[in-house]
């Protein structure tokens, strides 16, 4: 029934595209020259007005020409030309023929292709129906607690399982020292003693070596000497040596002098002094004359103190690190339970150091939740007072969470949103819709409550209603 509207209008676009394509033959020229035989056939009823009851004897001899006795029947012919040019133009169709000859083959032709379109509809025959609801936004608070002896949420208590978490360390710190302190140090090295006298020489202990001044950088300068002393007695054969420790008669890095000769000054005036020498062949080093660093009482009180407060600020931020790493929050950082030992200063008043050392144990501990738990408390906080007839957008699903710090105990204020919208059963839409015009079906859909916008599609394209068939009609709810 609804079919029959458009089949009829296919019907007739059909028969012109037939007529289109399978047109009638023309007649020829020759066939439409005027004979005897359709002479009468070309005379027009109009022009020739003959007497059908008179008769006429073909063996009447014509007058002469201009006469006429009046007793001869009068006829008188109107004769117009007629040739190919004139078939042409006319077409020579004939209307009634091809009407006749068309007549068995049109019922045929539209029962075959109302055929087709059942088949096609049939099968294909589908609705799309889309729904855009009204769309409310959910927005409320509450307050949220958690509890480390229960292991799920528990909606009605407000409650979402908690986590103890512990970090442990030994934290190394250090802390300048602020006294200070003279220090100086005389130079020390090795010189090689040579004995090229005919006689043994004795050198006794504190015997000065002198180098060249040339050799200290920077230069002397007031009451220092160029002089190194021996550290013990020696005894050198004839033409042999003795390699003997020295020490720089004063202090300082001047006297960190490059290998050097050196003479005895001892044996000025003697035949020996051309001929007993000595010679270094490393850079002596360990002199120096400069104030340091030293730890006093008040570093040592003050490196104790510190320590204890970089342990716990230390271990706090290992312990917040850790429940992060565990995908975990802190419900209150300003409630981490810290324990920080004595500290163990590993330096004494009066050391020369530059920074004292310390080692403290620390230990942290804090109750953390997980966020996944906090959202999931908050979705079926949602879905249970999102309101009877509502469904809701899982996809528009938004919580912000921050602390209230109470008397004794830190809760989550929990803020949830979402978008909400009326329940429609897709099945009683099937059923309502079934069988309904397009326009029909956007009226009853338009009538619905929560319903903002619809929109319907039906194929084939000559479908006027929605199918039947439930399993042929979908229905999708748009959110936006």
């Amino acid at each position: 029934m609804n079919l029959l509207p458009k089949a009829i209008k296919i019907f007739f676009i059909m028969s012109k595209i037939f007529i289109d394509v399978f047109p009638p033959k023309n007649k020829s020229a020759d066939e439409e020259k005027p004979t005897s035989e359709n002479l009468s056939e070309i005379i027009s009823e109009d022009e020739a007005d003959i007497d059908t009851d008179m008769e006429i004897s073909a063996n009447i001899p014509p007058l002469p020409f201009g006469q006429d006795d009046g007793t001869r029947p009068r006829v008188e012919y109107n004769l117009r030309r007629f040739d190919a040019s004139d078939a042409e133009k006319s077409g020579g169709v004939k209307i009634g023929g091809f009407i006749k000859g068309l007549a068995w083959k049109l019922p045929v032709l539209a029962a075959v292709l109302l055929l087709a379109m059942y088949g096609i509809d049939s099968k294909f025959a589908k609705a799309e129906v889309k729904i855009w609801p009204h769309i409310s936004d959910f927005r409320q608070e509450l307050n949220v607690s958690v509890e480390t002896s229960i292991g799920d949420i528990d909606l009605e208590k407000r409650l979402i399982p908690g986590y103890l978490i512990s970090a442990e360390n030994i934290i190394a710190h250090e802390t300048p020292a602020t006294g200070e302190n003279a220090r100086q140090a005389k130079a020390k090295g090795t010189v090689k003693i040579f004995n090229n006298y005919t006689g043994t020489q004795t050198l006794v202990r504190d015997t000065r070596l002198q180098a060249p001044l040339e050799k200290f950088n920077p230069a002397l300068s007031g009451e220092e000497t160029p002089w190194f002393r021996t550290t013990e007695a020696v005894s050198i054969a004839p033409k042999s040596s003795v390699v003997v420790n020295v020490v720089a008669a004063g202090a300082g890095e001047k006297y960190n002098i490059e290998p050097s000769v050196f003479s005895v000054p001892g044996l000025v005036g003697t035949a020996q002094y051309t001929f007993v020498y000595g010679q270094s062949f490393e850079k002596f080093s360990g002199g120096s004359d400069e104030a340091v660093l030293e730890a006093t009482e008040g570093d040592i009180k003050n490196s104790k103190t510190a320590a204890e407060e970089f342990a716990k600020e230390q271990i706090k931020n290992e312990l917040i690190d850790k429940i992060a790493q565990q995908g975990l929050i802190i419900v209150d950082q300003s409630a981490i339970e810290l324990e920080v030992g004595e500290p163990e200063i590993l330096a004494a008043a009066g050391d020369a150091v530059a920074l004292i050392e310390s080692r403290t144990k620390a230990k942290a501990a804090a109750v953390a939740y997980k966020k996944a738990d906090l959202e999931k408390l908050g979705r079926e906080f949602i879905l249970a007072n999102a309101g009877a007839g509502n469904l809701v957008d899982e996809k528009s699903f938004s919580f912000d969470h921050s602390f209230v710090q109470e008397e004794k105990t830190s809760t989550i204020k929990l803020i949830c949103r979402a978008a909400t919208y009326q329940s429609m059963s897709a099945e009683d839409l099937k059923k309502a819709l079934s069988e309904k015009s397009a326009d029909e079906a956007k009226i009853f859909l338009a009538s619905q409550q929560g319903v903002k916008q619809t929109e319907i599609k039906l194929a084939p394209p000559w479908r006027l209603a929605v199918p039947r068939s439930l399993d042929r009609i979908e229905i999708e709810t748009v959110l936006e």
